[in-house]
Formats: C-alpha cells, structure tokens, sequence
C-alpha cells in the first residue's frame, strides 16, 4: 500500500501566553506542561505520523531558532523534511512556502495536512477518523477542507465556522482514503469497525466568523451548526496553490519568483504578513469542513490547564496543581512550578493563576492572562526575560 497523504507540523510560535514556562528560546510546542513524557510537538508528530505512514512524508514548519529542539526532540525526522523560515510573516507565507515545496517534491496533486504543533488531542482515534474523512474529502473533492471542533463552551477566543450543505459521500465504513491497494478487504478498510455509516464526509463552509462576543458565541452553542476554527487544513496543494494565486497574488508572486530562483531566505522578511484564514480560506468558494470531536484544546493560555487537568480537591479549596502546593481557604487557583523542590502555600486567595520558573514567579488573576503578550512588552521585564532565557538554556 502507498500511502497518499503528506502531513505538516507547524512549529514556530512563541507561546507568550505561557510565560514563564513558555520562553522565546523554547516555547510551549517543546515542554511536556502534563508531565506525560512527550512534549506537544513529540504528541503532534506521533498522531499524524499514523496518518502519513512514515517520517518521510511528516515535515516541521518552524524558525531557525528552533531547529536544534525539533532535531532533538524529533530524532527520526528526516533533515531535509525541516522547512525553516527565515523570519516570522504569519501562517499564509509559512504554509504556501511549505505547499510549494511539497508540490515541488510529491507532486501537485498530493493531499497535504497542516497541524499546529502545540494543541491538545484526548480522543487520538477520533482525531484519526476526523482526519481521515478530511483527506478523503479534499482529494474527492478538490476542496479546501478545515477540521472544525463541535464547541464544547461558549468560547469567545476562538473563530468560528457556519456550516453549509452536506458534501462528499463516504467511502466503506472504517476505509482509511490515503491507501490503495488490492486487498480482499476494501482498501484501507478497517473490518473491525462497526455501527451507522455517515451520511456525508463534511460540509461546505457558509461563512468564517471573527471571535464572538459572549452572547453571540452562547447563541451560536445554543443553535448548533457553528464549530470552533481549529485552524488544521487538509488540501491537494496543486488545488491551494492555485487559489492562493487567485486570490493573494501579492502574496505569490513574490514568493514564487524568489522559491524559482532559490531567493527564499532573502525575500521570505519582505513578503505580505498575513494569516492563511485572510489571504485564503475566508476569499475562496472552496472551502469545506469536516467536524470534529477528540477532546481539543489549542492551550492558548494558562487557564486552558485547568480545561486539561481538572481540579484537585484538598483540605483548602479545589484547585489545578502541579507541582508541591498547600493551600487555606484557597479555590479555583492554578498552581504550577517546575521545581520538585519548590513548595506554593496560599491563604485567603481565588482564581488566580501562580507559575514558579527558576527565579520568576507571576501571579496573575485568571480573567487577565491574555495580557501576558502586554506585560511581556513592557521594556521593564527586559532584564528578567533574558535571565528567564538564560535558566531555560541551561535545563
């Protein structure tokens, strides 16, 4: 069996939200924040390496800061499958260089899938099934199809999608679309699955919408038909490639003229910043999604590990800990430090999120974490980030 299905990591945020843990020099994508032994970037690759069948058809997406980490975390990736990018320009750069050299190398009629390296998966086989459907979509298709997750929450963090029409009939219950074979058995069927054959693989995209606020995302749980961006695209890169030139062309052709001369590295600082939702999947009349439910979570902040780990009730108050803690009348608080020999003691406090690092430790009130990027600006935590840096270089 060949498989027929190249996978994408992408690997080259910063994950500000999660400082102190989360620094510059090695943000979230490369911890292990659940002390689970794998790393978020090691979790992605192991889910899509099922999917693309080898390390030669899974390729990292990332700065040339982080090289060093994605080798050392990702021994069997082969070096030729580390796309760098010379300068952050958001994910509409990033992906079409990457669809570029896929086309280049596999063809431009290949499925490619883009994941983001540091999200959260709990149901890892309805992932696959989500993933799957996805990739037999856009190859019977030619759609620009995106995994959207069955909302869970009236979240405002997150973008939404609108379904449309059903599209796409499904192939044999459990068939797996990125083999062909001439097995007995259907190829890439699954026997052992059983039940209700879906109606449709997925559904056209009615529209994109921009993080809600609290009464439309609560309205939009209480309806049904609207699923979070989860920002994971699955394409034929001929077929996005293309749109992209339709629809984008002062992002491409730059790009193209500098990846036919071999200018990459010299052109990619000057290109177009723009997200790939922008330049290409809020433009196109091809765009599809297949919903999905595995338990996700783009960890966005340090409340996301409370949604992970849950609260641990204690003589004090139910919190989220990891690491040594005592509290007192202390309730809702995340607690975390790095250090086994580090003890947090709280008294009389709430909903607070407590993070310990080397010599750092913030304490933040849980309804202002998404100001952490602010706080980080501030030209007053110059000298901590780089002492921060420093710890981290030297674990």
């Amino acid at each position: 069996m060949t498989p027929g299905f190249v996978a994408v990591i992408m690997a080259g945020g910063q994950g500000q939200r999660f400082w102190p843990l989360s620094t510059a020099g090695k943000p979230k994508q490369f911890l292990d924040l659940r002390r689970t032994g794998r790393s978020l970037l090691q979790a992605t690759y192991d889910r899509v390496l099922r999917l693309a069948g080898t390390p030669g058809r899974v390729l990292v997406a990332t700065a040339r800061r982080y090289v060093d980490l994605v080798r050392e975390q990702l021994p069997d990736l082969p070096l030729e499958n580390l796309l760098v990018e010379p300068t952050p320009r958001d994910s509409a750069p990033a992906i079409a260089l990457a669809s570029l050299t896929i086309e280049q190398r596999f063809g431009p009629d290949v499925v490619a899938g883009f994941f983001s390296s540091d999200h959260e998966v709990a149901d890892t086989a309805a992932f696959e099934r989500a993933a799957r459907a996805a990739i037999a979509l856009a190859a019977g298709e030619d759609g620009l199809v995106t995994i959207g997750i069955t909302p869970t929450r009236p979240a405002t963090g997150y973008g939404y999608i609108e379904v449309g029409a059903p599209v796409g009939a499904p192939g044999p219950l459990g068939a797996d679309p990125t083999q062909t074979g001439t097995d007995p058995t259907p190829a890439g069927t699954d026997p052992t699955q059983t039940g209700p054959r879906p109606t449709a693989l997925g559904h056209r995209v009615a529209r994109f919408v921009e993080k809600p606020n609290l009464r439309t995302a609560e309205a939009y749980l209480a309806t049904g038909g609207y699923l979070w961006n989860a920002g994971i695209f699955v394409w034929r890169v001929g077929t996005a490639l293309a749109e992209l030139d339709r629809h984008d062309p002062e992002l491409m052709r730059p790009l193209r003229e500098a990846f036919a001369s071999g200018r990459v590295t010299e052109a990619f600082p000057s290109l177009k910043k723009i997200s790939i939702d922008f330049a290409l999947m809020e433009r196109t009349d091809r765009a599809l999604v297949v919903p999905g439910d595995f338990g996700w979570d783009d960890i966005g902040d340090w409340v996301a590990l409370e949604r992970l780990l849950g609260t641990q009730d204690g003589p004090g108050g139910a919190n989220t800990v990891v690491g040594r803690h005592v509290g007192l009348d202390a309730s809702r608080n995340i607690v975390y430090t790095d250090d086994p020999e580090d003890v947090i003691v709280t008294l009389g406090v709430h909903d607070l999120v407590i993070v310990k690092r080397g010599n750092a430790v913030m304490l933040v009130h849980k309804d202002r974490v998404q100001e952490i990027k602010t706080l980080l600006a501030d030209e007053r935590m110059a000298a901590l980030l780089d002492e921060v840096e420093g710890a981290a270089a030297g674990e």
